[in-house]
């Protein structure tokens, strides 16, 4: 995303002081307004009404434009506490060869039940983790991590 000098200059500054309001940014008249609305059109920038004023903030793309925040496709995974049951299903499921469920109970003792809701709940909902199936003619169904 390309941005002007004053708009970079701009967001540096209300980064650094968290929000500021319209007064505290060194421009003056239309040059001011014409900034402030293109980084909020740009998503770039939240203002939120008080009193007699308006606060601006940094929204998250705000922060990744001027570099002191990661893209959300750069940040780690989280990851798992090592010699968990939990650590052991992702172990399994990041294998090239994935992992049945029949595998994935015999590896961490849960019962069948257990296994679907960790796949949809903990690893998908809580993880953020992508896991695909295949289910191979004849044979049990396949379980595996995908990157995005």
């Amino acid at each position: 995303m390309k941005l002007t000098d004053t708009q970079t200059n701009t967001l540096q500054l209300i980064h650094g002081n968290g929000h500021l309001t319209a007064q505290d940014i060194p421009l003056r008249g239309g040059a001011r307004k014409k900034v402030l609305e293109s980084l909020i059109n740009r998503g770039l920038l939240r203002a939120k009404p008080c009193k007699n004023w308006i606060n601006y903030s940094l929204t998250p793309e705000g922060r990744q434009a001027i570099g002191v925040e990661q893209p959300e496709a750069d940040k780690k995974k989280p990851v798992t506490r090592p010699g968990t049951k939990l650590h052991t299903l992702v172990e399994l499921l990041s294998r090239t060869e994935g992992a049945t469920i029949a595998e994935i109970m015999h590896a961490t003792g849960w019962q069948q039940h257990t296994v679907r809701g960790t796949l949809a709940g903990t690893l998908k909902k809580r993880l953020g983790l992508n896991i695909s199936s295949d289910k191979p003619e004849g044979k049990d169904r396949i379980y595996r991590i995908v990157e995005d």
